[in-house]
């Protein structure tokens, strides 16, 4: 009772004086610029040579599957660390690097939401340039998907807010999986019915969402068995007719530097294969980019295959195609 009431007196001295003190809290959202800025929190004088190289080519090298040249993330500015400003820091990706000679090696550490929310703050430490040039390129996989985790993260979260619940009853009943559909997409037919098709249309854009399961077998190489699917998306597109020229139907363009793999990717605890390629419609001028996630279930021998498409002929597709395919990330595990 004694320790309540002279809690309370202190606090009361305190609020004569200036208020109790109390934790700072961040808004739910106060970030500035766009998904995928970066800006890079270096001096001057490390920045200059080899070490700026390594970071444009980790964070603006061209990213996979677009059918326009986009990097994978946008470095906004470079700045020394005394001359950054508070809105520099309120970016959603800060990229710090700091040359120390005290430091016996080069290493990294991840921060959330230090100077506004939702943020990711990588900092790079390492004892000379040379060590934080040759830490930049070695690590960076990682760091482009300790970012993209952090962009992700944000978008499904916006996503889950206003979720589509007729839609993802029907995915699921359709594929066994309970993934996040947003609002305003709408179930399209086809003529195969083993084909879930989903749309959300725009003025001058669409995106699309696909499913369906297709026997494989299991025990041939990864190789060929994603040259098997990709000849059952091929398939399952062609039963797509466009309205607007005679004898169209959607197809994967045969383009060879179009599809990328990559195989292992992890969602909801199991190992999927990312397929990235582009799609285009026979006798038409539509297409876009595509991506597809497929795992292999060697008890039934079929693949359950997840496409996301996007048609926006105007604008940069990168932030479009990665907030739809983020959705796939939302599926729960068993």
């Amino acid at each position: 009772m004694k320790r309540i009431i002279f809690n309370t007196i202190v606090c009361a001295l305190m609020l004569l004086i200036g208020g109790c003190r109390t934790k700072t809290t961040l808004p739910e959202s106060n970030t500035m610029g766009k998904a995928y800025d970066v800006v890079v929190i270096c001096n001057d004088d490390a920045w200059r040579g080899e070490l700026s190289y390594a970071v444009c080519d980790m964070l603006e090298e061209r990213a996979p599957g677009l059918t326009r040249p986009e990097g994978y993330f946008n470095i906004v500015k470079q700045t020394e660390p005394a001359k950054a400003t508070e809105l520099d820091k309120k970016y959603p990706n800060l990229l710090v690097i700091s040359v120390n000679p005290a430091a016996t090696q080069a290493t990294y550490s991840i921060s959330k939401n230090i100077y506004a929310r939702p943020q990711t703050v990588i900092t790079i430490t390492a004892p000379s340039v040379e060590a934080a040039t040759e830490f930049v390129v070695a690590a960076t996989d990682t760091i482009r998907a300790e970012f993209e985790k952090g962009e992700r993260n944000k978008s499904n979260r916006a996503n889950a807010a206003r979720p589509a619940e007729q839609l993802m009853e029907d995915f699921e009943a359709h594929t066994g999986l309970d993934m996040v559909i947003p609002a305003y997409f709408y179930k399209a037919t086809t003529r195969d019915k083993e084909l879930l098709w989903n749309i959300r249309d725009f003025p001058k854009r669409a995106d699309y969402i696909f499913a369906f399961t297709t026997p494989i077998d299991s025990t041939l190489p990864e190789d060929m068995q994603a040259l098997s699917v990709v000849s059952a998306i091929d398939n399952k597109l062609a039963t797509i007719s466009s309205k607007g020229a005679e004898h169209s139907y959607m197809r994967l363009s045969n383009e060879p530097s179009s599809i990328t793999l990559t195989p292992d990717v992890v969602i909801g605890g199991k190992p999927w294969l990312e397929i990235r390629a582009w799609w285009e419609v026979a006798n038409d001028f539509m297409g876009g980019p595509m991506v597809a996630f497929v795992n292999v279930d060697a008890r039934t021998a079929k693949a359950t295959v997840i496409m996301f498409a996007l048609y926006a002929p105007e604008d940069p597709q990168r932030n479009l195609l990665r907030d739809l395919e983020h959705l796939v990330y939302t599926i729960s595990k068993e």
